[in-house]
């Protein structure tokens, strides 16, 4: 009988920070038209990064279109005018209405980079 300790050796893939760590997560995806992507803490900036790095090769190589948060509205609004490249904000400034808590969950520097490279993804495309 299979243990669970001998199956997580067999089958465990380790991440070693490289963008390879989910090749074999975004084949599982194949065509599907939507992945959740949950988290293990909120404010563990290792989580963002895998988060940010599977959701960057989910736009780029299985041409998701939308990024779907949990998030307070009317702060997380002000973000996605910014991703499309909408009204006057800077990066920064796309992130200041986040002033409650848990403000920390997104004025962090995983997500601003996220937000950042998701606004010119959207602008080599044309707007989006």
């Amino acid at each position: 009988m299979t243990t669970p300790q001998d199956y997580i050796r067999d089958n465990a893939k380790p991440l070693d920070g490289r963008s390879v760590d989910y090749d074999d997560l975004l084949d599982q995806v194949g065509e599907r038209p939507l992945v959740l992507l949950g988290e293990a803490s909120h404010g563990t900036a290792e989580f963002y990064r895998m988060r940010s790095e599977i959701t960057r090769r989910l736009i780029r190589e299985k041409g998701f279109e939308a990024v779907i948060v949990e998030a307070d509205w009317p702060d997380a609004l002000r973000l996605n005018r910014y991703a499309h490249g909408e009204g006057d904000d800077t990066l920064k400034s796309a992130f200041d209405d986040f002033q409650h808590f848990p403000q920390w969950m997104w004025r962090n520097t995983e997500v601003r980079d996220f937000i950042g490279w998701l606004e010119e993804h959207n602008a080599a495309k044309g707007g989006a």
